[in-house]
């Protein structure tokens, strides 16, 4: 009887040491998973942002040229691409909860719980 015992509990033994194992090396690929994902993400973003910014840069010196070409004054289409621009960060800052933060808040939580949902 007291063989059959401590037969029951190493086999219970070694099966908690793999599941703790096996547990371990879970959160270890999820933790890799994710912050591959994350890294990713930040690097397509970085360089999304310096390419629009290259094509922002060039769209705008083209049509400050040719509001100037159009008025006659070579100052005038720098100045309209300039007010443009002060204008869009005026309104940038006045919605800045509604068409900023809201919406990264929101694309945070549904990635975290779309993920979270999918792993149960």
């Amino acid at each position: 009887m007291e063989n059959t015992t401590t037969l029951h509990e190493h086999t219970i033994k070694g099966d908690v040491e793999d599941y703790i194992e096996t547990k371990i090396d879970l959160i270890k690929l999820k933790t890799i998973d994710k912050t591959g994902s994350a890294v990713s993400g930040i690097i397509v973003g970085v360089v999304s942002a310096i390419l629009g910014l290259f094509i922002l840069q060039f769209l705008s010196f083209s049509a400050a040229y040719a509001i100037s070409s159009a008025t006659g004054h070579p100052y005038l289409g720098f100045l309209c691409v300039a007010g443009f621009y002060i204008l869009l960060t005026v309104l940038l800052i006045l919605l800045k909860e509604k068409l900023v933060t809201m919406p990264i808040i929101n694309a945070l939580l549904s990635k975290f719980y779309t993920s979270e949902t999918q792993e149960e």
